[in-house]
């Protein structure tokens, strides 16, 4: 899979977790709100942390951090990237499978062909969402769709479900604190300490996915935003940006229509208050 030519954008969504794959966005910085494996589907990248530009990383798979400005370049071979539960569960079991860590960029997997063939072939067949799940507990990605909060503090969870519940609402730190009896600081060090992003971002994560399932359900961008309850489109064009690397639009500057995967629970479950979300409608498989 040497070059973008005739190959379809596809996303999938589940709770806790977004892959694209398809044709590579132009090479520049990329700053992740979540951590990501990312893959070139053809030669092998050239990867390196903006405070490190004279010394990258060539390699076909890697892991990165949350937060950390990279730079990414496929050389024009398609892309795949898996963004990671905001838990921090998924970063953590990859990142034992990494043999060499470069600036903060984790790579040199004891089976990095092997997960490169199963993105590919995500990349190039598709495949339900419960398929793809499985594909990526193969390369070492738990099955499970929602992120696990046992162990956690129970107000942390309490918090946890309250963002779940409301993810189309304007809920800031300050009502969470509210709601769990807790300071504002004493929250944002829980998310910190736990997921590894304050609360705010990880709010802003689950808006996204309510947002993408309004786009991937037929509802353009402005629409989509406003239902997932962002201001307006550029509150939400900022808001996937930072969080992402990308602006939303990206994936269907390409050749054919992008496809959108989305879980059957996370689709039927009243994720959004916008619309009702069905993974059969057009569009969306």
């Amino acid at each position: 899979m040497e070059n973008n030519k005739g190959l379809t954008p596809r996303v999938y969504l589940w709770e806790n977790r977004v892959l694209y794959s398809g044709p590579a966005f132009a090479p520049r910085y990329r700053c992740y709100g979540s951590s990501a494996l990312v893959a070139s589907l053809g030669q092998p990248m050239n990867i390196h942390r903006q405070t490190h530009a004279d010394d990258p990383v060539t390699t076909r798979a890697c892991l990165i951090h949350p937060g950390l400005p990279v730079y990414i370049d496929t050389g024009g071979s398609p892309l795949a990237v898996v963004f990671l539960d905001p838990m921090q569960q998924d970063f953590e079991a990859m990142k034992t499978s990494a043999t060499l860590e470069h600036h903060g960029i984790f790579h040199g997997f004891h089976h990095s062909g092997h997960i490169v063939r199963v993105l590919e072939n995500i990349a190039e067949y598709g495949g339900s969402p419960d398929q793809a799940l499985e594909s990526l507990g193969s390369i070492g990605l738990t099955e499970m769709t929602r992120p696990a909060t046992h162990g956690s503090d129970p107000r942390l969870t309490r918090a946890i479900d309250l963002i779940r519940q409301s993810r189309t609402a304007s809920i800031t730190t300050e009502n969470i604190a509210a709601t769990i009896s807790l300071s504002v600081p004493r929250v944002i060090q829980l998310f910190r300490q736990h997921i590894g992003v304050s609360a705010g971002r990880y709010r802003q994560w689950h808006r996204l996915h309510a947002a993408v399932l309004g786009v991937a359900n037929g509802h353009s961008f402005t629409q989509a935003a406003l239902g997932a309850g962002f201001s307006d489109l550029a509150h939400f064009s900022n808001t996937f940006h930072g969080m992402l690397g990308i602006m939303p639009s990206s994936p269907l500057r390409h050749h054919g229509v992008t496809r959108y995967y989305v879980d059957h629970q996370l689709a039927t479950d009243g994720f959004t208050a916008m619309i009702p979300i069905k993974s059969e409608t057009a569009g969306v498989c």
